[in-house]
């Protein structure tokens, strides 16, 4: 009895880590990361947003409290100081909902109750030239991967044009 409750146990177990791994790996971890320089993705933009200095869990209450109040927009989040470098509470973002792309106008009811809400209204111009990464978002599991993987290549790929804009080529 007790030798089948211990492969009963092994066997679990080892389904439970070809589980995770199938898991980790439909994620996106083996997956290339493409980092491009050109037009951007999304053209002007006006977005309602909250600043905060938090930590990252902290940061996580204004994602869903702008989307309690827009839950069919696009969320944003603009840094202000480099997650990777500055240490969690001190690190500086702006949190918020895409509210219009483009010549789209903001819907002014919507707006207004961003507004009563404390969140402010800001729309960035229109910029040419931008720096973009993209990796597949399958599951959960991906987000933390982005975090993981896609920083440091964005950096990389970043430090790179400077040198080479720096000697001229």
């Amino acid at each position: 009895m007790s030798e089948w409750l211990g492969v009963c146990v092994l066997l679990s177990l080892l389904l439970s880590l070809l589980t995770a791994a199938g898991y980790v790996l439909f994620s996106a971890v083996r997956s290339d990361i493409t980092v491009v320089t050109g037009s951007p993705p999304i053209k002007r933009i006006t977005f309602a947003y909250k600043f905060r200095e938090a930590r990252r869990d902290a940061r996580g209450q204004l994602f869903d409290e702008s989307r309690s109040i827009g839950p069919k927009l696009s969320r944003i989040r603009v840094f202000y100081a480099e997650p990777t470098k500055v240490p969690g509470p001190q690190c500086r973002c702006a949190i918020g909902c895409i509210l219009s792309e483009g010549e789209n106008k903001a819907d002014e009811e919507l707006t207004r109750r961003f507004e009563t809400s404390g969140f402010n209204v800001f729309s960035f111009p229109e910029v040419t030239h931008v720096v973009t990464t993209s990796l597949p978002h399958r599951a959960f599991f991906s987000v933390l991967l982005r975090v993981w993987r896609v920083y440091s290549q964005l950096e990389l790929y970043i430090k790179g044009a400077r040198d080479a804009f720096s000697q001229g080529t």
